[in-house]
C-alpha cells in the first residue's frame, strides 16, 4: 500500500494496515490514560493541600471549581471542532490549510477564554452566592476565583493547541506538557497555600495561582513548540490576528453541537447529583466515592475515543472510509475488553475500593453495591465511547449530541427519580438508571454508526 499524502504530518496509510493497526491504535491510546491519570493525581493532591486550609476553603474551592465546567464547554468545544478539521486535512495532505485552521482554532480559543476570565472576575461574588454558599465559602470562592481565573484563557488556548496535536496523531506531546502543567500547578499551590521559603502564605489564593501559573506555562511550551513548527504545524503569531472565516466556520460548524453535548451533560449530571443529595448524607458519602472510582476506570474508554477520533479524521481525509471502519471496529474491540476487566475487578474489589477512603461502615457496603450496578455499563461504555469518537472524527457531532441528550435527559434522570424515590431503591436505584442510560446510548451509537453517514460529511 502506498503512503498517504499525510505521512510527514500524520498517521501512514501502512500504519492503518491490519498488520499494524493494533500497535497503532495502542500507541495513541495510552499517553491519553497516562495524562488523565497525571490530572486526577494533581487534583486529589490539590483537594488534599486545600482541605488543610478547613472545611469553608474546601467548600469554596470546589463550588468555584465546578462553576469553570460549564463555560469550559465552549473551550471543549473549539477543541473538538479543531481536532475533526485538522485530522481531516491532515490525512489529505494539506499541511498549509491545517496550519491555517491552527490559527483560527488559537484565535477562537483565545476570544473565548478572554470573555470568560473577564466575565467570571466581576460576577465572582455574585457566582458564589448563586451556588447557596455561606458568606464565609462566598469569600473564599470568590478569593479563589479571582486568582484562577486569568488561568481560564490560557487553559482555552491549551486545549485548542493539543486538541489540533491530537488531529496529527500525537498525543505523546499533550501528554508530556499537560503533566508538566500539573506538575507546576501542584508544586506552586503547595509553595503559595502553605507560604513555604520565600513565598507568602496565600491560602486558597495560592491555589488558583498554582492553576493559573500551571496553565500559562503549559501554553508557553505549546507555542513555542509550533511555532517552530512540529507534525506539519506551524504557528504564526501575527496570523493569529488575522479573520479567516471559513476556517472558523469549519471548525464551529463541527464543533459546537459537541460543546452543546458538553454543556447539557454537566446541567443534567448536577440535577441527577441533586436526586442523590437528597438521599441523606451516607448515599452523598457512596456517590462521591463511587463517582472518584468510576472517573478512574473510565479513562480507557476516552484514550480509546481519542485515539479513535483522530486515525477516523485521517483515514477519511486520505480518502479511505474503509480504514476509518476498520479503525472503530478494532478500538471498540480493545476498549470493550478493557473496560469489561475493569468491571469485574469492581464487582469483586468495591468493598476494599470504599474502605481506602473511608471508614464507615454503612458508605462502605452502599459504595460496594453501586460500584457492582456500574461495573455492567462498563463495556457499553467503552463501545459507546470509542464509536462516538470515531463519528466526531468524522465531524458528525450532532448525532452525539442528540444521542447523548436522549440518553441523560429521557433514559437517566427519570428512571433515576422513579427508581430512588418511588420505587425506594434510594442511590442504587439511581445508578441502575445509570447503567440502563449507557447501555441504551451504546446501542444508539453504533447503530448510528452502521448507517454509513459519517462517510459522506465534510466538515
Amino acid at each position: 500500500m502506498a503512503k498517504a499524502p499525510a505521512a510527514a504530518t500524520g498517521v501512514t496509510a501502512e500504519a492503518l494496515e491490519p498488520r499494524r493497526l493494533a500497535g497503532t491504535v495502542v500507541r495513541l491510546a495510552w499517553p491519553v490514560v497516562v495524562q488523565q491519570l497525571g490530572m486526577t493525581l494533581v487534583q486529589l493532591v490539590d483537594t488534599f493541600l486545600v482541605g488543610h486550609l478547613g472545611a469553608p476553603s474546601l467548600a469554596g474551592v470546589g463550588l468555584a471549581s465546578m462553576l469553570y465546567w460549564f463555560p469550559m464547554a465552549g473551550a471543549f468545544a473549539v477543541g473538538m471542532g479543531a481536532t475533526a478539521v485538522v485530522a481531516r486535512q491532515v490525512g489529505a495532505g494539506h499541511p498549509e490549510q491545517s496550519s491555517r485552521s491552527l490559527q483560527q482554532a488559537l484565535r477562537l480559543a483565545f476570544l473565548w477564554g478572554v470573555a470568560l476570565s473577564v466575565l467570571f472576575w466581576a460576577l465572582a461574588s455574585l457566582l458564589m452566592q448563586a451556588m447557596g454558599a455561606t458568606p464565609e465559602v462566598v469569600e473564599l470562592g470568590a478569593a479563589y476565583m479571582r486568582a484562577s481565573v486569568i488561568g481560564l484563557t490560557f487553559a482555552s488556548l491549551l486545549q485548542a493547541g493539543n486538541a489540533c496535536l491530537v488531529a496529527t496523531g500525537d498525543t505523546r506531546t499533550p501528554m508530556v506538557v499537560i503533566l508538566l502543567v500539573n506538575a507546576v500547578n501542584g508544586v506552586m499551590a503547595y509553595l503559595l497555600i502553605n507560604g513555604v521559603g520565600p513565598f507568602p502564605q496565600l491560602g486558597v489564593v495560592g491555589s488558583g495561582l498554582g492553576y493559573t501559573l500551571g496553565n500559562i506555562v503549559g501554553v508557553l511550551v505549546i507555542l513555542g513548540l509550533l511555532a517552530r513548527g512540529h507534525r506539519g504545524l506551524r504557528f504564526r503569531p501575527r496570523s493569529i490576528l488575522r479573520w479567516d472565516s471559513q476556517e472558523s466556520g469549519r471548525i464551529l460548524q463541527v464543533g459546537l453541537p459537541a460543546g452543546i453535548e458538553q454543556l447539557q451533560f454537566q446541567l443534567a449530571f448536577t440535577v441527577y447529583t441533586r436526586i442523590i443529595s437528597g438521599l441523606g448524607t451516607t448515599a452523598i458519602a457512596a456517590h462521591q466515592v463511587a463517582l472518584r472510582v468510576e472517573n478512574l476506570a473510565f479513562m480507557p474508554g476516552m484514550a480509546f475515543n481519542v485515539a479513535t477520533m483522530a486515525l477516523v479524521g485521517q483515514a477519511l481525509g486520505m480518502g479511505r472510509p474503509d480504514l476509518a471502519q476498520r479503525v472503530t471496529v478494532l478500538a471498540s474491540r480493545y476498549a470493550a475488553l478493557s473496560m469489561t476487566a475493569i468491571g469485574v475487578a469492581l464487582i469483586f474489589l468495591g468493598a476494599h475500593i470504599t474502605r481506602l477512603f473511608i471508614d464507615d461502615a454503612e458508605v462502605i457496603e452502599l459504595g460496594r453495591r453501586l460500584m457492582f450496578i456500574f461495573a455492567f455499563a462498563m463495556p457499553g461504555f467503552g463501545i459507546m465511547n470509542t464509536v462516538s469518537g470515531a463519528l466526531r472524527g468524522a465531524g458528525d457531532t450532532r448525532s452525539v449530541l442528540v444521542i447523548q441528550g436522549l440518553g441523560v435527559w429521557g433514559l437517566r434522570l427519570f428512571p433515576a427519580h422513579v427508581l430512588a424515590n418511588l420505587v425506594g431503591l434510594g442511590a442504587p436505584g439511581a445508578w441502575m438508571a445509570a447503567v440502563m442510560d449507557i447501555t441504551i446510548r451504546s446501542l444508539l451509537t453504533i447503530a448510528r454508526f452502521r448507517q454509513g453517514k459519517w462517510k459522506t460529511i465534510k466538515p
